[in-house]
Parts: structure tokens; C-alpha cells; sequence
């Protein structure tokens, strides 16, 4: 989706998509363009700042007793897509906002190098694997990184992304001041009009849905309903799970007919005001958090 706190539609698809490079081509995630490169989230910055943090994953594994090998966000990227350089309107064409439709691949190559390894593992150390890697919660980096939310990050994946942004006391509050943006964002009355015309727009094309971010969470709620919750959220793996896989092919389906929908509407009704306004509070909150900015290391 191409909005508030979703980044670059496809571009926000892949990089939420695939545990590395989670955000794909098609939305500006919404609330922090400009804001975003001068915290190192472009595109580059991000993979820039996944390479470190994967390094700090290897060092922290080792210490609990893993092995683990940092992965190459390039490479996963051509195993779950076939090709590392798709344009966001290709990805778009084939995959969607790859919420759905990449379900399957995502599962076969999940932790990437380090699946033999963790495979090699009985079933009580791949559970201490996985906690030590990614806590409770399971969350990724690139999921993180992509929607400002820190908060489902564990295990040695949260120090490293804490050392990342020079300390827990950094992230905590760059991922308040970044969710208070969106939320400016979000309800300035004329996002809050042009959210209207859009939800209008989407329900003649069949879709009825109230607001722009409504299509990435309806589309994880109806995978989880086919596949489970701990499936859909990655922490439980496996090319064989069973579930309803025509339910699923159906599902995909219509993610991609959504997505046109969506990017249809949201170039009628939202790009244009969203730039407006999101320049606006931007401004602001460069000027309101110019300590902050300096807190943050490059990436």
C-alpha cells in the first residue's frame, strides 16, 4: 500500500516480505521520506544497516552457543524472488504488496544459509535457537525497520538493532517520535478527507475497506485465518504445514486485484495530499528533534 507507514508500496512489500529487506516500491511509507534518509532508512541506509546488524547477530549467536551466518540481503532476495533488481511496478504486477503471495517461498527458505543449521538441531535446541535469535515475539529487523514498530524484537536480533541505533534508549524513542508522526499524519483533517474518497474509490472496485492501511492489515488477518497465526508471522516454518492451500491460491488473487485497486485510488485520492501534508510535519519534526537526529549513528 502506498501510505502512511508502509513506505514504498512495493518496495515496502519486499522488504516486510522477506525478513531482510522487508518494504517494496509502491507506497511511500508514508510518514518519513525525507525524515527517513537522514535516519539512514532509505533503501541504501536500510541494507547498509542490515549488513551491521547481521554481523551483531552472528557475534551475539555465538555467545549463546549458535552458529550463525550473516545473511546477504541481495542473495535472499533472489532466492525468494528469482531476481534481486525487479522494479517496484514489476514486483507489483507479480507479487502484489507480497503479503499473501509469497507465503510459500517465504516459508522454504526462511532463515536462508542458516536453515541446514538450524535444521541439524533437535527439536528442543531449534526452540533455543530460535528464542535466542528472535525472542518471543519473532519479529525481523526489516519488518521493523519498515513500520517504525521495535516492539516484537527479540533475542540477540533486538541487541544487535539497540547497538544499531546506538542503544535501547535511541530506538525507544525514535520509534515513539515516528509512530507520534504517523499518527499527526493520519489525522490531519485533510488525510483524513482524502482517506474517505479513497475508501469510496476502493469499495466500487469491490473492496470495502475504511482506510489505505486497512488493505495490508485485512490481507494478514485473512492469511493468518488460512495458515494460522504462527505460520503467517514466521515463527513457524515449514514447506509441508497444513492448511488450505486453494483457500490460499484464492487469497493471492485477490491480494493482486486489491493492489491495483489500491494503487488506482490512492494516485486519485491520497498521493497528492499526502506529500503535502507529510512535508509539513516533516519540517517540523526536523526542527523538533535535531538531538535526536545526532543520537542516531550512520548507518
Amino acid at each position: 500500500m502506498q501510505t502512511i507507514v508502509i513506505r514504498n508500496a512495493a518496495w515496502a512489500a519486499l522488504l516486510a516480505v522477506f525478513t531482510l529487506i522487508v518494504v517494496a516500491c509502491g507506497g511511500s511509507s508514508g510518514s518519513q521520506q525525507d525524515v527517513e534518509d537522514q535516519l539512514g532508512f532509505s533503501q541504501e541506509g536500510t541494507e547498509q544497516r542490515q549488513s551491521r546488524v547481521e554481523n551483531l547477530v552472528a557475534a551475539c549467536m555465538r555467545t549463546q552457543g549458535f552458529e550463525y551466518l550473516p545473511v546477504d540481503s541481495k542473495a535472499h532476495l533472489t532466492a525468494l524472488l528469482g531476481s534481486s533488481s525487479l522494479s517496484g511496478e514489476d514486483f507489483e504486477k507479480q507479487f502484489g504488496y507480497g503479503i499473501t503471495t509469497l507465503f510459500e517461498q517465504r516459508q522454504k527458505i526462511a532463515l536462508g544459509p542458516n536453515e541446514a543449521i538450524r535444521s541439524r538441531l533437535s527439536l528442543a535446541d531449534g526452540k533455543a535457537y530460535d528464542l535466542a535469535l528472535v525472542g518471543d515475539a519473532g519479529g525481523s529487523f526489516l519488518q521493523a525497520m519498515d513500520t517504525a514498530d521495535f516492539s516484537r524484537l527479540g533475542g540477540c536480533t533486538l541487541k544487535a538493532t539497540e547497538e544499531a541505533f546506538g542503544g535501547a534508549n535511541v530506538l525507544q524513542s525514535l520509534e515513539m517520535k515516528l509512530h507520534e508522526l504517523d499518527q499527526k499524519i493520519e489525522n490531519d483533517p485533510r488525510f483524513l478527507a482524502a482517506a474517505v474518497n479513497w475508501s469510496r474509490c476502493m469499495k466500487e472496485a469491490g473492496f470495502d475497506l475504511a482506510h489505505p492501511q486497512n488493505v495490508d492489515s485485512s490481507l494478514h488477518q485473512a492469511l493468518e485465518a488460512i495458515v494460522g497465526p504462527e505460520a503467517a508471522s514466521g515463527r513457524v516454518r515449514g514447506a509441508n504445514l497444513p492448511y488450505d492451500r486453494p483457500a490460499l491460491a484464492a487469497l493471492q488473487r485477490r491480494e493482486l486485484e486489491m493492489v491495483v485497486a489500491d494503487i488506482r485510488c490512492e494516485e486519485k485520492h491520497i498521493t497528492k495530499v499526502e506529500d503535502t501534508v507529510k512535508q509539513e510535519y516533516e519540517g517540523q519534526f526536523r526542527e523538533q528533534n535535531k538531538a535526536l537526529f545526532q543520537q542516531v549513528p550512520a548507518p
